[in-house]
């Protein structure tokens, strides 16, 4: 979310988003997962805020587990499609706590202090930061009559130049097509495991359990080395 808003960042701030997945300084996840939790960014963030890197949606779920379920938590609150919240983190802040920007915005959902207090949040408390972005999502959800039209998301969510907008729609749309994919890992929220979406052939599992199984076994890959019965 670019809107121009005075913030006092790192000295040393590269605009635009970070070609490796090498973590650095601005790679931070939260101390606990828990939206009731009242951490402030500042506490979190030692060398203040900047550029994150920018790896795969998955491995940003991976580095800041707490977060990622801080935002799927926030999601379901709020009637927000959580892995549509999880691709918007992962463009806008890459799911970092110290994540900022040249226009002032901070945090897992690059929010503006005017933005956060419309919700009644304050930006710097980390759980409020990921609250009051995925409001914000929800209302530009609603605005737009559904998630079909991400580039109406852009519009209202990011509300910058034309060309971050342009890019903010095809990054949004396709780490939202990933997360979607069939068998990729999902988060569920803070106290719960991570499960995987069904796929073509699956099935549940007796008894309502939350496990899915493989209809069929996978053949054997050409990697694979056979060892002959009682070998092992």
């Amino acid at each position: 979310m670019l809107r121009p808003f005075p913030i006092l960042l790192a000295a040393l701030l590269v605009v635009g988003q970070a070609p490796v997945a090498q973590a650095n300084s601005f790679d931070q996840d939260a101390n606990s997962c828990d939206l009731n939790d009242k951490t402030t960014l500042r506490s979190l963030c030692k060398n203040g805020a900047g550029l994150p890197s920018y790896p795969s949606t998955q491995e940003m779920m991976e580095r800041s587990p707490n977060i990622a379920n801080m935002i799927v938590d926030a999601a379901n609150k709020y009637g927000v499609d959580p892995k549509l919240a999880l691709a918007v983190s992962a463009h806008e802040g890459a799911m970092s706590a110290c994540a900022g920007s040249f226009s002032g915005v901070l945090g897992p959902m690059q929010l503006t202090g005017a933005t956060g207090r419309a919700y009644g949040m304050d930006r710097g408390i980390l759980s409020e930061n990921i609250e009051g972005g995925v409001m914000t999502l929800r209302d530009a959800v609603k605005s737009c009559g559904g998630t079909s039209s991400i580039r109406c998301l852009a519009d209202r969510y990011n509300g910058s130049t034309e060309s971050q907008r342009r890019n903010w729609t095809h990054d949004v749309n396709r780490r939202y097509a990933g997360l979607n994919s069939a068998g990729q890992s999902i988060r569920q929220g803070c106290g719960a495991q991570p499960v995987c979406q069904m796929g073509p052939g699956d099935f549940q599992t007796p008894n309502g359990g939350e496990t899915k199984l493989a209809s069929s076994a996978p053949g054997p890959a050409r990697s694979d080395i056979n060892v002959a019965s009682g070998q092992v």
